[in-house]
């Protein structure tokens, strides 16, 4: 089995019922892998959020500052 370290992630949006994640690998190109959404559900109930209220809708916001293990700037530890 292939794992994404060292890979960016640089979108997620719907397809059907799943998520499509584009990643951006560490030679520069792309590609696109799909995660189911009760596994995206599961990594979401990890988070605290806050709720904002905005005109029509309510937004969700976390501060990943709380939650983040490592910098972005610095190299993973795996």
């Amino acid at each position: 089995m292939k794992e994404l370290k060292g890979t960016k992630i640089v979108s997620a949006r719907p397809h059907y019922e799943n998520i499509y994640i584009s990643v951006k690998k560490s030679d520069g190109k792309y590609e696109g892998y799909f995660i189911s959404s009760d596994d995206l559900v599961t990594i979401l109930n990890e988070f605290d959020f806050r709720i904002e209220k905005k005109r029509t809708r309510s937004w969700l916001s976390v501060d990943i500052n709380e939650w983040r293990v490592e910098k972005f700037d610095e190299p993973r530890t795996y």
